[in-house]
């Protein structure tokens, strides 16, 4: 297999158009939750009008198997391990489509997805418009506590609006202006989400979430899997947040790192008390919410002293 380069495969849409939506998943969790959510995406209403581009880090043979199981998608494989904000940035520059939405292959969706997103960008002006994230574990605590961790902030409901942050699994972009505002953050920086979005702020651009856009986080996760997962998480944040920060704010974000948990712990509160769901979870989950947030913490802390140290490569 190569790095960076498509494979074309036989397409069950309209080849010879330009696809008006292009999705690109960075797959890095093995066959299991591709295969889902390929198979979540082959029921939307408005498939001939997307083309779906995988880019293949997940270092077995789940290539092999999606080439073979599902010949409509593009798929670009990759032979050496790389972080998924690289993954993404070579499925965005390979992007046709005038909009291209990105997500993450452990989520299944709405069948009405690919529509929501289009009938979002042709009515508004916002380059970059993002949805809600359900949870779609709903099993096991451990499932509930990696849920509240990382997309507690996008459960429904909320208003449409302008908005700060916009989630990583259900975020989509006018590529044109994608392109001009953070063509060097994707290809020298392969950045993660948030600094996309905060480029697109400091250029006086806004961002907009819609709650009729709708995907379902939907991996099952191990205690010490997820708790490893949260430092790797955040120490990768870390380093990328501070990549050229001068020696003093970097030091300054080290000190702040160390008093993160009790933050973190009153916006899960917050925002599920606030919106009056699952408050239950929050309580049964809290000494997990504890353990995971301290995770995320100590991760931030190294990530700001000492950078990513592989820390990126290891964030599923």
């Amino acid at each position: 297999m190569t790095s960076g380069h498509p494979r074309h495969l036989p397409d069950e849409g309209p080849a010879s158009e330009t696809p008006a939506l292009s999705v690109v998943i960075a797959s890095v969790n093995g066959y299991r939750y591709i295969a889902q959510c390929l198979g979540s995406l082959a029921k939307q209403h408005d498939r001939g009008r997307a083309e779906v581009i995988v880019v293949e880090g997940s270092g077995d043979n789940t290539a092999i198997r999606v080439a073979q199981e599902f010949p409509w998608v593009r798929l670009i494989p990759c032979s050496t391990s790389k972080p998924i904000p690289e993954l993404r940035s070579i499925g965005i520059r390979e992007a046709k489509a005038p909009i291209v939405a990105t997500t993450e292959d452990h989520c299944v969706f709405d069948e009405d997805w690919y529509g929501q997103i289009l009938r979002a960008h042709e009515s508004r002006s916002e380059p970059a418009i993002g949805g809600a994230v359900e949870n779609g574990s709903r099993e096991r605590l451990v499932d509930w506590a990696a849920y509240i961790c990382e997309y507690g902030k996008f459960m429904l409901p909320f208003e449409a609006g302008s908005v700060t942050d916009l989630p990583g699994p259900n975020v989509s972009y006018k590529r044109e202006v994608l392109e001009k505002v953070c063509g060097d953050l994707l290809d020298e920086r392969h950045a993660w989400e948030n600094v996309l979005h905060g480029r697109f702020l400091s250029r006086g651009l806004e961002l907009r979430i819609d709650p009729d856009v709708v995907v379902y986080h939907a991996k099952v996760f191990g205690f010490w899997d997820f708790l490893t997962q949260r430092y790797y998480f955040g120490r990768s944040f870390a380093a990328t947040r501070v990549a050229r920060a001068p020696l003093g704010t970097r030091a300054f974000w080290v000190a702040i790192s160390l008093l993160l948990p009790p933050l973190f712990l009153w916006r899960y509160v917050q925002y599920f008390v606030g919106k009056r769901r699952f408050v239950r979870e929050v309580v049964k989950t809290s000494p997990l919410l504890v353990l995971f947030a301290v995770a995320w913490s100590v991760g931030e802390f190294f990530g700001y002293a000492f950078g990513d140290g592989g820390a990126s490569l290891r964030v599923k």
